[in-house]
């Protein structure tokens, strides 16, 4: 069971679908070549060769340093250029001037290298450096002819052999793993494309829907009121039904608005990444303190100091979190609101419950529908619902009239994404 976990930890750090293709191909060059030279220089050990054994524990060693940095800093384009630099311009050339020469395997290497180059760096960057690589690695095969006159022969035909057919292997199964990584970034970006398609159609038949009934209410309103103005009627009644047709517009500003962002979240679904969702929550419900205090409420927070973390967009969820934060602080005066999370099984448990007026077992039958609400737009429970689905979790909830209201929300684990990261 740990070894599982240990690997799936491993993939949805390095390897996730939701991570840039350079980022993967970046992971997948660096855990190759930490492998690749710590065998290297095992091999060194036992031919008893000095530079070798430091030459490959040096570029293991970096090779971990720099994936150790940019998961922590999140600076891949410097740490794309570091080991650019440091590997293909410095280490490479020394273990080819120190081995076998052009009759060894380095050459091969060479070329992933380039390629590697290629892909990780952009812009002026790579148009220098590129080429630039490539004739260092032409002046070495140059050098070692035409200069130094030989290179180390292999001590029989049969070892010569065994290290070109190991080094083929290795370049076409790293060289088939970027082109596979290709497809599958291309595919992902098709599907996202017609997934942006398909929401941008539905969110225009649904603005036309839900925007029709108010807008005839304020037509029937302003109509109404032009003619009570034209027959001199009230003025207190004509202002009464210009209000009213005010209230309805600002609720269709809040409704399009609404609207947009879950249209926005279905594009953001794609976006995923671990987050420690018990800092997390504790800073997002932290910040509500002054604003349910204004109101005379308390907040209690009972959220453990470790638990897993999931996968998960951090914007979607900060909204989930605001929107069911906002909806207790507003139905809630000189009450208590109380926050909490536990792990229950692969997920992990949210609960955020107030005291507040509650709402009623009719109302309840809808909640979560759009344009349901005892008041508002009728949106913000519907956005909660669709952000805690795309996050393949489930959300619930139980209230009285009068004793307030308790919202349960589920999220998997990380050791859970193994099996529904096909649904991201």
């Amino acid at each position: 069971m740990k070894k599982n976990n240990f690997i799936t930890k491993l993939y949805n750090s390095y390897f996730h679908p939701s991570l840039d293709l350079r980022v993967q191909v970046f992971n997948l060059l660096g855990l190759a070549g930490i492998i690749l030279g710590l065998f290297s220089a095992l091999d060194a050990m036992i031919a008893f060769d000095p530079w070798h054994i430091i030459l490959n524990l040096t570029a293991s060693g970096f090779g971990s340093f720099v994936l150790y940095i940019t998961r922590r800093t999140g600076k891949y384009r410097l740490c794309f250029l570091l080991t650019v630099i440091v590997v293909f311009f410095i280490i490479f050339p020394l273990l080819f001037f120190t081995g076998n020469g052009y009759g060894g395997a380095m050459p091969y290497f060479f070329i992933v290298a380039i390629i590697f180059t290629g892909i990780m760096l952009e812009g002026k960057t790579r148009i220098i450096l590129v080429p630039l690589l490539s004739l260092t690695y032409i002046g070495c095969i140059l050098i070692e002819y035409f200069i130094l006159g030989t290179f180390a022969h292999y001590p029989n035909e049969i070892t010569h052999m065994l290290s070109i057919l190991s080094t083929v292997v290795l370049v076409g199964l790293i060289l088939f793993t970027v082109f596979m990584m290709y497809i599958r970034i291309y595919d992902n970006r098709q599907k996202q494309l017609e997934e942006i398609d398909r929401v941008k159609t539905e969110f225009f038949q649904n603005m036309h829907h839900e925007m029709k009934t108010p807008l005839n209410v304020i037509n029937t309103y302003i109509q109404s009121a032009n003619v009570m103005l034209e027959n001199d009627i009230d003025k207190s009644a004509v202002i009464l039904k210009l209000e009213t047709a005010q209230q309805e517009i600002i609720r269709l500003a809040r409704m399009v608005e609404n609207s947009l962002d879950l249209a926005a979240a279905q594009i953001k679904q794609q976006q995923m990444e671990p987050i420690d969702f018990v800092a997390f929550l504790r800073a997002k419900a932290g910040m509500f303190t002054s604003v349910f205090q204004n109101s005379g409420n308390t907040l209690h927070i009972k959220i453990p100091e470790a638990l897993p973390s999931v996968l998960g967009n951090a914007d979607l969820l900060s909204q989930l979190i605001f929107n069911l934060m906002y909806n207790a602080a507003k139905h809630t005066q000189d009450g208590k609101i109380t926050v909490s999370l536990e792990q229950t099984g692969q997920r992990l448990t949210g609960i955020i419950k107030d005291t507040g007026e509650g709402i009623t077992a009719e109302n309840q039958l809808n909640i979560f529908q759009r344009g349901a609400s005892s008041g508002g737009t009728g949106y913000g429970l519907s956005i909660c619902k669709t952000i805690i689905e795309m996050h393949n979790g489930d959300i619930n909830i139980e209230s009285q009239p009068g004793k307030g209201t308790a919202v349960t929300f589920t999220l998997p684990c990380m050791n859970e994404i193994a099996k529904i990261s096909t649904k991201l």
